[in-house]
């Protein structure tokens, strides 16, 4: 359709809110990644800890240090169940934002659908108007020299 209509305003809307929506789903992508990322690198992190614990230990180790190292891996522990929170919570958030951009594109594609059929309608009514001019215009030929004749 050539002239704006409340249809286009409306799939114009649509096509906004999908755009926010792939915008922010594209945010929270980037969070879970930095938060699966955060994980990794505590995870790792408590590895080589506790095998430099263990490395110290087989030399022999005060209890008061073997308890220092302790309270750190129980620190350490405690940052990754964190960590794996908001992991949790970040795949959670992601798969909300990829519903909520889902719902978006389906009314994006919904106005795009509507738009389409009102165009097919108003190319079929105007293709119908130049039919019928073309046949006037026929049948005043055919009938000019019938009259011319008289």
């Amino acid at each position: 359709m050539s002239k704006p209509s409340p249809l286009n305003t409306l799939a114009d809307l649509a096509q906004d809110s999908t755009d926010k929506a792939a915008r922010e789903l594209g945010r929270l992508q980037g969070l879970r990644t930095q938060a699966e990322q955060q994980l990794e690198a505590l995870t790792q992190y408590r590895q080589e800890y506790r095998e430099r614990m263990q490395a110290i230990a087989a030399e022999g180790m005060t209890s008061s240090r073997w308890q220092d190292f302790s309270r750190f891996l129980d620190s350490l522990d405690q940052a990754i169940r964190h960590q794996t929170n908001a992991l949790a919570k970040a795949e959670a958030d992601l798969i909300a934002g990829h519903a909520n951009w889902q719902h978006h594109k389906r009314r994006q594609n919904s106005f795009d659908t509507l738009i389409t059929r009102a165009e097919t309608r108003e190319q079929a009514i105007v293709a119908r108007r130049e039919q019928r001019t073309n046949d006037e215009y026929a049948a005043r030929i055919v009938r000019q020299p019938a009259n011319g004749q008289n």
